[in-house]
């Protein structure tokens, strides 16, 4: 007997959560900006590298977290946003 109560976030949602992954599609480009100005992007170029991984984990935790905790989804999803923002402004 399996008694998997798990259930889907809302299709809007998961909406969101794409459309926040949209911008590691130009990522490469963002990647060879920083690789061509090396020197002056030293201290924080790990941030460009480190960008993806944290992404991708930051939707999965809050595709996964949604139905009990829908704040923390939330906030994960902000949180991301304001990331995006220092990456590009930092550029």
């Amino acid at each position: 007997m399996n008694n998997n109560n798990y259930q889907r976030p809302p299709w809007w949602f998961i909406i969101i959560i794409i459309v926040m992954l949209l911008p590691l599609f130009s990522w490469v480009g963002v990647i060879t900006r920083v690789l061509e100005d090396y020197d002056k992007y030293d201290t924080v170029s790990i941030l460009f590298f480190i960008m993806p991984l944290y992404a991708v984990l930051s939707c999965y935790y809050a595709y996964k977290s949604y139905e009990a905790r829908k704040e923390l989804s939330w906030i994960l999803l902000c949180v991301l946003l304001l990331s995006y923002a220092g990456c590009y402004f930092l550029l």
